[in-house]
């Protein structure tokens, strides 16, 4: 048997096997009654895509409408009346303060300034002591120095209290370098004396003490 005729018996029996279906289909069928039981699987899903769904009915809720009513506050700005700053009162210059012109010391008045009531002894008179120290008070830098220690016998010419130790005092003439054994006088010391305008004699001296003694 040739290709071409095992072909035609082929088509044959599918044309034979499709009649033989098409027979058993049921030509009156109700849409709305139940599905025969010969209904193919095919159509009963497509009948019930048909049927249509109910969906619940949605509720609908209305906000309710709110009125707001707007309340305009307006300000009025009072205005302030203006500051009056008062007048600076004008403070008159005070006095110039004119003070008096205190007369200039000399060495020796500066000196007698520091000698509160002195008393001249004439003549001069002859004091003793063991041992006692010999002042000189320097009137430009107005402080007193010690010049050295007296032993033994020397004249006193006044009597005075100094003021700035309160202490009763023998005034005593001294001759510089030269007098009671106080020979040594340092440099700084000789050049004050020659500042305050003396030279070879000055006014010293000495604390009255119980050792200190008139002969």
């Amino acid at each position: 048997m040739s290709h071409r005729y095992r072909w035609l018996l082929l088509a044959g029996v599918v044309v034979a096997l499709l009649s033989g279906c098409l027979s058993t289909l049921p030509t009156n069928i109700d849409v709305n009654g139940p599905l025969p039981a010969t209904l193919p699987p095919l159509a009963q899903t497509l009948r019930a895509s048909a049927v249509p769904t109910l969906l619940p009915s949605a509720s609908v809720t209305v906000a309710p409408v709110m009125s707001y009513t707007a309340t305009v506050a307006l300000i009025v700005a009072t205005p302030q009346p203006p500051t009056v700053v008062p007048p600076t009162p004008t403070i008159p210059p005070a006095p110039t303060l004119v003070l008096p012109t205190l007369p200039s010391l000399s060495p020796e008045e500066r000196w007698r300034a520091q000698q509160l009531d002195r008393q001249i002894i004439d003549p001069p008179r002859l004091y003793n002591t063991k041992r006692s120290e010999l002042y000189w008070y320097d009137p430009v830098n107005q402080q007193k120095v010690l010049l050295g220690i007296v032993s033994g016998d020397f004249m006193v010419q006044a009597t005075f209290t100094f003021r700035e130790d309160g202490q009763p005092a023998l005034e005593v003439p001294y001759e510089v370098n030269r007098g009671y054994g106080i020979t040594a006088l340092s440099p700084a010391v000789l050049e004050r004396i020659r500042a305050a305008g003396y030279s070879d004699w000055i006014e010293t001296f000495v604390f009255l003490t119980p050792e200190v003694q008139p002969k």
